[in-house]
């Protein structure tokens, strides 16, 4: 991309010496894949990102950077910190010399994004594992965001299990379903939701869970982030919840229905459940931090 008017102006005054520079970092990640970038004439990975104009918001100005360089909006999640230090003293071919201080966030792209690379400025990108970080070359100061990043989402003694939600919407109306079996003091009103299976994207898991727990075939319209729930007391753990915004085609929201498991995943008896719709306005009643990511919701999706 071309170079800022705000930074073109400076350059004009000092030339090539040291110019300190506040940026944006995106930590892009699918659970525990990273999304990294090689730029033009670099050997080495780093991670998306650049400076940020006068008056922006350092959020804005993260998705802005994310989708001018890969052609995709998107969702500016968690802070992960703030980076600065000899290690991002940049100094580049034309001579210039560069001072970072970067505001780094996680960062999810909508599942199935086609990617669309800011040509000028990347050669490739990749997801890596968190276990192949370790050996991989990078840039000055990404092994440190994204150790910081890994470390944020650690729990000591707590085992943290990835889930996917489904805020399924069909004209103003919220697929949601209550037990039959169990009072509704014990369980509450839930959504589809479950847990995302290894080597399974938790956009994936979503389409899946849908399925199985109400027999609808549906699709990912966005993610809407990420969020922590603690068990405590029923499990000692961490469910890491990414909700995702959903449709389905031909939705009935006057229909009503009742689904189950015969073998649940956890043990115990047959348990049935009953599916409905009920209007967005309502959905505040969903139990156990389900509706964490309702106010992501910006719009109603027509079935």
């Amino acid at each position: 991309m071309p170079k800022s008017p705000y930074v073109e102006k400076l350059r004009a005054h000092i030339g090539h010496d040291l110019l300190l520079l506040p940026a944006v970092t995106a930590v892009i990640r699918d659970g525990d894949r990273f999304l990294l970038a090689r730029q033009h004439g670099s050997k080495l990975w780093g991670l998306i990102g650049g400076g940020i104009e006068p008056g922006e918001n350092p959020e804005d100005a993260v998705a802005r950077e994310v989708l001018e360089e890969l052609g995709v909006e998107p969702v500016v999640g968690d802070l992960v910190g703030a980076f600065g230090g000899a290690d991002l003293i940049i100094d580049y071919p034309n001579g210039d010399r560069v001072g970072y201080t970067t505001v780094a966030f996680e960062c999810e792209l909508p599942a199935r994004s086609e990617l669309i690379l800011e040509e000028d400025e990347l050669v490739e990108v990749g997801w890596f594992e968190r276990s192949a970080l370790a050996d991989l070359p990078m840039q000055p100061g990404v092994k440190r965001m994204l150790g910081d990043a890994t470390r944020s989402r650690a729990t000591p003694g707590r085992a943290i299990i990835e889930k996917a939600v489904c805020y399924v919407v069909a004209d103003d109306h919220l697929l949601v379903f209550t037990h039959d079996d169990v009072p509704l003091t014990v369980t509450g009103v839930q959504v589809p939701a479950g847990t995302v299976r290894t080597r399974e994207s938790p956009g994936d898991a979503a389409v899946r869970e849908l399925f199985e727990e109400t027999g609808l075939r549906g699709s990912v319209v966005r993610p809407l982030g990420s969020a922590d729930y603690d068990l405590t007391p029923t499990r000692s753990e961490i469910a890491r919840r990414h909700f995702f915004l959903m449709r389905v085609d031909d939705a009935d929201i006057d229909a009503s229905w009742v689904a189950g498991e015969t073998d649940p995943e956890g043990g115990g008896p047959a348990q049935t459940w009953t599916c409905r719709w009920i209007p967005l306005a309502q959905a505040p009643v969903l139990a156990g931090g389900l509706g964490a990511k309702l106010g992501e919701v910006a719009f109603p999706v027509d079935g």
